[in-house]
């Protein structure tokens, strides 16, 4: 008889924790407060903003996406606690170790399918409350335009605003 009730209440804790593992993503992070109000993240708050915009369209079967910087040569992962704060935010973001540069394309290193990396560059701040950076994607090995994002700490939060114009120009 004991060993049955074991069973039960196992079953019943088992059952509760897949219920909380399977909520909707949206109601899991939507009691987080917002990066943008973080004054002193301007490129966290931006990270967001690219994520929340691609993650809110109707894309049907997303690649695995990562999040990455690039202040130099080399493309990386956000320092930790903000690649840790966006993936709370956004539970379909890799990790920046998940996505590897393999044949001249970025690949989920778990499966090798094709992944899809946002690289931010070039970021830079003119004081507390003004910073612009470059920001782009690259899928598989298709690379789209980098767009200039100017950023502006007012009414305590960022506010972003995206040059439509081509690097070209």
């Amino acid at each position: 008889m004991r060993g049955l009730l074991l069973v039960v209440l196992a079953s019943a804790l088992t059952a509760g924790c897949m219920y909380a593992a399977s909520m909707d993503e949206e109601t899991s992070s939507a009691d987080l407060p917002p990066l943008a109000a973080e004054r002193a993240e301007p490129r966290l708050a931006l990270a967001e903003y690219l994520l929340a915009e691609y993650f809110g369209s109707d894309i049907v079967a997303p690649p695995t996406v990562c999040m990455a910087v690039n202040e130099g040569r080399e493309t990386g992962a956000l320092p930790a606690d903000h690649e840790t704060a966006l993936i709370a935010r956004f539970p379909r973001l890799a990790p920046f170790d998940r996505c590897e540069w393999q044949e001249g394309a970025w690949r989920d290193r778990a499966s090798g399918e094709p992944a899809l990396v946002f690289t931010i560059h070039s970021f830079e701040c003119s004081g507390e409350e003004q910073c612009q950076a470059w920001a782009g994607y690259t899928a598989s090995a298709t690379s789209s335009l980098s767009a200039l994002y100017r950023m502006r700490f007012e009414d305590s939060r960022w506010s972003f605003e995206r040059d439509r114009r081509m690097i070209m120009e």
